[in-house]
C-alpha cells in the first residue's frame, strides 16, 4: 500500500478546514472515499482497520477508500484540511507515486490550504479546485523529504520544532553532528542553511497571522519566533519588499476585492 498513482485517473469530490474542539476525538466511520489530511496545528489521532496513527503539524496522511476509522483516543486541538477523491492506488516503486504519508512543508503551504477551502464554500467551478488540488498533491510529492536520511530527519525536526530552536547548536546538540555537517548535508538537500529555512518558515507564519488575525505586529513577530522586532522587520522587507503594516494592508484590500 505505498501510494497514489499520480500518472493514473484522480477526481476531486469535497474539501474543507476542520477544527477540533479540545478533547475531541476522530469520528468513526468507513470511509467513503480517499481523504488526504493535511495537519498543521495540534495533533490528530485515529485508528484506521485497527492501526493506531497520529498527526502532528507537518504530517499528511491519505486515508483509503473503504476503510474502517475509529477515534478511540482525543485528539490534541488539530487544525488541518481534508479532501476527499478518488485516485489510483499502486504499490510499486516506480516514480510518480505519492506515497500514503509523509511531511510538507506546512507554512508553505497553507496559501494552498485556505485556498481551496475558499473555491469549496464559494462559487467556483470544478475545474479551479481540481486545478488546486492537483497543486497540492504536485507540492507534496516534490517536497516530501526521505525521511530515513540525515537532511530528512533535521527537515522534520525543524519543521516540528522551529518555533522553540534558538540556534544551530540546538540542531546540532539533537543529532550529535558537527555544525559544518548540518550546514552542508542540509544545503545540499534543500539549497539553503538550516537557519535560512527555519527564518523562511517563522516569515510565512507571521504572513498567515496577518493576514487571519487582528493581533498587533508586535504580538505576531513573538508568536512567529522573533525575540528582537528588528530583526523580524528586516527578514519581512526582504521576502515581501513591503512592512509588515504594509503587507497586511494590501492582502487585505486584495481578499475583500477577489470575495
Amino acid at each position: 500500500m505505498r501510494g497514489i498513482d499520480l500518472n493514473g485517473e484522480i477526481s476531486y469530490k469535497t474539501s474543507s478546514l476542520r477544527f477540533f474542539e479540545k478533547n475531541e476525538c476522530h469520528v468513526t466511520r468507513t470511509c467513503p472515499h480517499d481523504v488526504l489530511l493535511l495537519v498543521y496545528e495540534g495533533v490528530l489521532r485515529f485508528s484506521e482497520d485497527g492501526e493506531e496513527y497520529e498527526l502532528h503539524p507537518g504530517d499528511y496522511f491519505i486515508q483509503r477508500f473503504r476503510s474502517d476509522q475509529t477515534g478511540e483516543k482525543p485528539s490534541d486541538s488539530p487544525k488541518y484540511l481534508y479532501i476527499h477523491f478518488f485516485g489510483e492506488w499502486s504499490d510499486e516503486e516506480k516514480e510518480g507515486v505519492l506515497a500514503r504519508s509523509g511531511n510538507f512543508d506546512y507554512a508553505a503551504l497553507l496559501p494552498l490550504i485556505y485556498k481551496i477551502d475558499r473555491l469549496a464554500h464559494g462559487n467556483y467551478t470544478y475545474t479551479e479546485r481540481m486545478g488546486v488540488f492537483f497543486e497540492i498533491l504536485s507540492r507534496l510529492y516534490r517536497s516530501t523529504p526521505d525521511v530515513d536520511s540525515a537532511a530528512g530527519r533535521i527537515l522534520k525536526y525543524i519543521d516540528k520544532n522551529y518555533l522553540e530552536i534558538d540556534s544551530l547548536e540546538d540542531i546540532c546538540e539533537h543529532f550529535h553532528y558537527s555544525k559544518n555537517h548540518v550546514i552542508n548535508i542540509f544545503r545540499q538537500s534543500q539549497g539553503m542553511t538550516p537557519f535560512e529555512y527555519i527564518n523562511d518558515l517563522k516569515i510565512r507564519r507571521a504572513m498567515y497571522l496577518l493576514e487571519v488575525t487582528s493581533k498587533s505586529i508586535d504580538e505576531i513577530a513573538l508568536e512567529s519566533g522573533f525575540n528582537h522586532y528588528s530583526h523580524f522587520y528586516r527578514l519581512f522587507m526582504r521576502k515581501n519588499g513591503a512592512s509588515p503594516f504594509e503587507w497586511r494592508k494590501k492582502v487585505r484590500l486584495n481578499t475583500r476585492v477577489t470575495e
